[in-house]
């Protein structure tokens, strides 16, 4: 049994070698946010400092306390560090939300993911929140609000229904007295910050053309209760979203095999006209 265990955490180890030093050959072309954004924000938080130093951060500010650990290392460990742990993240979280094996498969291959890693984002926090208590996970869709935002109505009639107004309110109070503190610690740190964002190129979004899609799949979660509705529905309610942010959508999908399996085919399809330049 020994001998065993010690073999499993030599090839674990032999694995994680062999994927650090393998993303370290691409990292010239990964992790574009976490060295223009989250880095230099871990790193004035480490210095004492206001991450909102870094204008590019938009995200609440306990997203940062996510990120210290691997802010301790340089730019370049920190970063691939991170992309390892997301891209295990990503599979937990998969597995988390009861994927069938190919269906878990397919996901970390979707290109939503995939240009997630690349990206090096935080959207992988949002999806853990889907699968968390909802009085912890609100902190995590609030990271990225157009990717989560509509697990808080969810959420909210959840909790009224489990319990009426006392449990609502106790669900709700921790994120509520946190986002406060936030604005006195940080002032209005969504100021400025926003308007841009409608016009970057960065901007996938189908608003408002996909409201009616997003209403529709917010009215059912909140008749049914389903938490899959919930998940899915935000992305086509935000004015904002970036490509990889549509995970969120494939994460309500990823319970139901041939529906999960027709929207990323879909969503290769589309990479591969925008590839050859068709859109």
């Amino acid at each position: 049994m020994q001998k065993k265990r010690l073999l499993s955490i030599g090839v674990v180890s032999l694995l994680f070698v062999v994927i650090y030093f393998g993303i370290n050959q691409i990292w010239p072309i990964v992790g574009i946010d976490w060295k223009e954004t989250f880095y230099p924000a871990a790193r004035a938080v480490l210095e004492g400092k206001s991450p909102y130093l870094v204008p590019t951060l938009r995200n609440a500010p306990w997203t940062i306390l996510l990120l210290l650990p691997f802010a301790l290392f340089s730019e370049t460990a920190g970063g691939i560090l991170f992309f390892i742990v997301s891209f295990g993240l990503y599979a937990w979280t998969a597995y988390r939300l009861k994927a069938s094996r190919i269906a878990l498969a397919v996901f970390l291959l979707s290109p939503p993911v995939v240009y997630g890693l690349r990206m090096l984002n935080v959207d992988v926090f949002v999806l853990i929140g889907f699968t968390l208590p909802a009085s912890i996970g609100l902190f995590f869709v609030l990271i990225k609000p157009q990717m989560g935002i509509a697990m808080i109505p969810f959420w909210l009639v959840k909790a009224y229904q489990q319990g009426g107004v006392k449990q609502a309110v106790q669900t709700f109070m921790p994120v509520t007295i946190a986002l406060a503190l936030s604005f006195l610690l940080f002032g209005n740190w969504l100021s400025g910050k926003q308007a841009d964002l409608l016009v970057s190129f960065w901007n996938a979004s189908l608003w408002p053309w996909a409201i009616p899609i997003g209403v529709v799949l917010l009215a059912l979660a909140l008749r049914d209760l389903r938490d899959d509705f919930a998940m899915a529905a935000s992305p086509f309610l935000s004015p904002y979203l970036a490509y990889h942010s549509w995970v969120g959508v494939l994460a309500g999908l990823i319970r139901h095999d041939f529906e999960f399996m027709i929207a990323v085919g879909a969503m290769w399809f589309v990479a591969a006209l925008k590839a050859l330049g068709f859109a």
